[in-house]
């Protein structure tokens, strides 16, 4: 749904859970099975399992073009959830090990037109062209798991929490 100019919307989650429509917006709670949601003034929060997800909307800066909203999302992993499959994927490799993993970055000049090289290079498997999908809904990649049997790894090889932020 379209956010106002204080990031926020009366309609923030509109879709199914159970085969039931739901739409909900700030102050809204929604428990469906194992699905739980919570919709505060500017941010959703939903849990499923051992994950927590939290989606914030915010304005892009500075724009030239295009929407002029963006979706900030927080991943944190509880208990066990990193460890019960080898975690695949960009999102995943976040949670593969302890600690930060920093790769690739750009150096960007004082002032005039600059094109990013920069694809994290270092920080996850291979490059970034090996994540390409052929279309919306596919899921095999380079790395992808999505249909492989379970591999399960240690717990202590991977922390007990685990946070993956597009905002920190």
């Amino acid at each position: 749904s379209e956010l106002t100019n204080e990031n926020w919307s009366w309609r923030m989650i509109d879709g199914t859970c159970g085969g039931h429509y739901t739409k909900l917006g700030p102050g809204g709670v929604k428990n469906c099975e194992e699905l739980n949601i919570k919709v505060d003034y500017s941010s959703a929060t939903v849990s499923i399992g051992n994950w927590t997800f939290t989606v914030r909307g915010n304005s892009v800066y500075d724009r030239i073009s295009g929407p002029s909203h963006r979706l900030d999302i927080d991943f944190k992993a509880h208990g066990d959830a990193a460890a019960r499959s080898m975690p695949h994927g960009l999102v995943g490799q976040s949670f593969a090990w302890d600690g930060a993993k920093n790769g690739k970055t750009d150096e960007y000049p004082e002032s005039g037109y600059y094109k990013t090289s920069a694809m994290a290079e270092g920080a996850i498997e291979g490059e970034a062209a090996m994540y390409q999908v052929a279309s919306a809904y596919e899921t095999h990649f380079a790395f992808s798991r999505f249909d492989a049997s379970e591999a399960v790894v240690s717990a202590s090889a991977l922390p007990r929490f685990a946070d993956a932020s597009a905002t920190d």
